[in-house]
């Protein structure tokens, strides 16, 4: 009786049913394959242009080699040059020194004609004149030797600066692949992600560059001229205190500038915020995107306003810092007042709001 009623309970226990609180449990979501991919092949992207910084400082590194060797030779050749004039000078300043030049000038008072006296004086002055002659000589000699050793000195510190920024980009290339390597290893989509890094880097190579290239040069003709499209414009200029007038431009009567100016342009739009500047444009199927600011530049004799760029995007892709460089020192975006309106020259510089404030002195 009693091993009837354990089977009976047993079998309500195992047939009744029942249930569990249920309490979620909140887990940090891991990131999704297409992050993990897009990472990936933002570092091929980046390995594959500051490999192109690394070719180019290589081979920048060796013209300037070559352009020490030569400045080297020059100045044995010019050293010879200022030795040889050296000793003609000398004789020079020793015959003036010594009054021999002044027992030539007392032959003029022996003379018995005057057709004596004009050729003696002729004489005379082909005689300063090569005396003259001499001194410039070496004057001149000895100045391009100077010069030509400063410009050597100035090619070794040249030499010196791109090798250690060689070494250090080169290390930081080799860093990146080895960091990719390591994550291709382990990932099953390997190879696809490698054919769209591959395919990434040509379509930067065949269409992202020359688009970034003519927006760079149509936006530099366009900075340029600015100023003398503001200007003409009486909506763009404050006069309230002559002395220091103020040129307002939004970022919608910007972008109408520049789309008037280029009809590449007319597919790129910016966007004035406080303190900084985005620009987005898309042609076919690349998207481009350029991040900076204004800043003022100042010179000794006129002021300028520079476009800094401090970021570029390529179809969602960040390009390096070395690609940026490489743009800024072929493309200057900016302009100068002053070389438009003479007698104004710029002071400040900012952004807030969707319009860009521009502040100038009155030069006369």
């Amino acid at each position: 009786m009693k091993y009837k009623f354990v089977l009976l309970l047993l079998s309500l226990l195992l047939f009744t049913p029942f249930t569990l609180p249920f309490y979620p449990v909140f887990a940090e979501e891991p990131p999704s394959a297409s992050d993990e991919a897009k990472e990936l092949v933002q570092k091929g992207l980046t390995i594959f242009e500051i490999d192109k910084e690394v070719s180019r400082l290589n081979e920048q590194d060796a013209k300037i080699v070559v352009q020490i060797g030569q400045n080297e030779q020059n100045i044995v050749k010019q050293t010879n040059q200022v030795d040889s004039t050296r000793k003609h000078a000398g004789k020079v300043m020793r015959a003036y020194y010594t009054g021999d030049r002044d027992s030539i000038w007392m032959l003029l008072f022996s003379v018995k004609s005057f057709s004596d006296a004009l050729r003696m004086f002729e004489y005379l002055q082909m005689i300063i004149t090569n005396d003259h002659r001499a001194l410039s000589a070496f004057t001149d000699s000895f100045n391009q030797l100077k010069s030509l050793k400063t410009e050597l000195e100035s090619s070794r510190t040249e030499l010196q600066a791109t090798k250690e920024k060689f070494l250090l980009q080169r290390e930081r290339l080799v860093t990146l692949q080895a960091e990719l390597d390591k994550q291709l290893a382990v990932s099953a989509q390997a190879q696809v992600i490698q054919n769209q890094i591959k395919n990434l880097n040509e379509q930067w190579k065949q269409e992202g560059v020359p688009l970034f290239r003519e927006y760079l040069t149509s936006l530099a003709i366009a900075f340029r001229e600015l100023p003398q499209y503001v200007t003409k414009e009486n909506k763009f200029m404050d006069l309230s205190s002559i002395k220091n007038p103020v040129i307002s431009i939004s970022d919608t009567d910007f972008n109408s500038y520049i789309h008037e100016k280029d009809n590449l342009l007319q597919n790129l739009n910016f966007t004035f915020s406080d303190g900084h500047i985005i620009a987005k444009g898309k042609k076919d199927q690349i998207e481009a995107s350029l991040e900076g600011k204004f800043v003022l530049k100042e010179n000794p004799d006129m002021n300028e306003v520079r476009f800094v760029v401090n970021k570029l995007e390529f179809n969602g892709f960040q390009l390096p810092d070395t690609t940026i460089e490489d743009f800024t020192k072929e493309f200057q975006l900016g302009f100068v007042p002053k070389k438009m309106v003479s007698y104004l020259d710029v002071v400040s510089v900012e952004t807030k709001n969707g319009v860009a404030v521009v502040k100038l002195k009155l030069s006369l």
